[in-house]
């Protein structure tokens, strides 16, 4: 099954490349970090730049996720399994089946590539090639000058709106846009896109929707970050002694708190790396 690490935005490859290297390869089966080929242009031909499609996130395929957040523990950034806390003990939190049949349909290598697209003068698609082809129905806006189609999906218990990047006639051949291409026009000449063998896209929209709102509602700010206001913890430095502090604020993009501390007669919050506090009750 497919989880979800969280971790702060810009560390994704960082923390993905530190899985791969240290961590035992028989508690995985692959991590990677989405990508997705965003198309910009230049004298308004399109070129492509490679970016990330999910900010903060990496998706690991494991059917031993216990195994895989011990090892965790061990990593010096900040990284987050997705799991819950049950009276059972802590439970790990899979991607929904629609959500990674999403990942099967799109990804190439860990890509999402560019979807080729032909206009009418009317400014409507007669023809998709690539991955938009099978999310035709959830597209939002076609953004054809930005060479773009924002496509509304199900992903991490949220709807969510992702960039397909565009490519035209006008743009530099791609080999495999251009094989598909010679096929269409090989099996019926003047194809349109309601020709074309789409691939699999029927979601249940409500299961989606009943299930990750009881997954939101579970977690808790406890759960991804180890920490919740109103918790007291005691800083690892020592600069103040054994006194416990009172977090006050989490900051997760900086992987930090805040804390509350008695300065010149006044309590003040102050901001302290999660690295260097440990929660009472958590020191051992």
């Amino acid at each position: 099954m497919w989880y979800v690490i969280q971790t702060i935005s810009g560390q994704e490859h960082e923390v993905c490349l530190w899985i791969n290297t240290y961590v035992d390869k028989t508690y995985y089966t692959r991590c990677f970090v989405p990508l997705y080929e965003d198309v910009w242009r230049k004298e308004g031909i399109g070129h492509i730049s490679i970016k990330k499609m999910f900010s903060g996130y990496i998706f690991l395929e494991t059917d031993t996720p216990e195994k895989v957040h011990d090892a965790l523990k061990e990593m010096p950034k900040l990284t987050v399994l997705l799991s819950v806390k049950e009276n059972t003990g802590r439970v790990f939190l899979p991607i929904h089946k629609d959500e990674e049949s999403f990942f099967d349909n799109i990804l190439s290598d860990g890509i999402m590539r560019v979807s080729y697209v032909h206009v009418r003068k009317s400014g409507k698609l007669d023809m998709i090639i690539g991955p938009l082809r099978a999310y035709e129905e959830q597209i939002l806006r076609v953004d054809i000058p930005h060479r773009r189609a924002i496509v509304v999906i199900p992903m991490l218990g949220e709807e969510r709106s992702l960039k397909f990047g565009l490519w035209l006639d006008k743009d530099p051949k791609i080999d495999w846009i251009e094989e598909e291409k010679a096929k269409l026009a090989d099996t019926s000449k003047g194809s349109s896109m309601n020709q074309e063998r789409r691939l699999d896209n029927i979601w249940d929209w409500k299961e989606w929707k009943k299930i990750n709102e009881e997954k939101r509602n579970r977690i808790t700010d406890e759960d991804i970050f180890g920490y919740k206001v109103g918790d007291y913890v005691i800083n690892t430095t020592g600069i103040y002694g054994d006194t416990p502090l009172e977090v006050v604020e989490l900051l997760p993009d900086k992987n930090s708190v805040k804390v509350s501390v008695m300065l010149f007669g006044g309590m003040t919050s102050v901001e302290m790396e999660m690295d260097k506090i440990v929660k009472i009750g958590d020191a051992s």
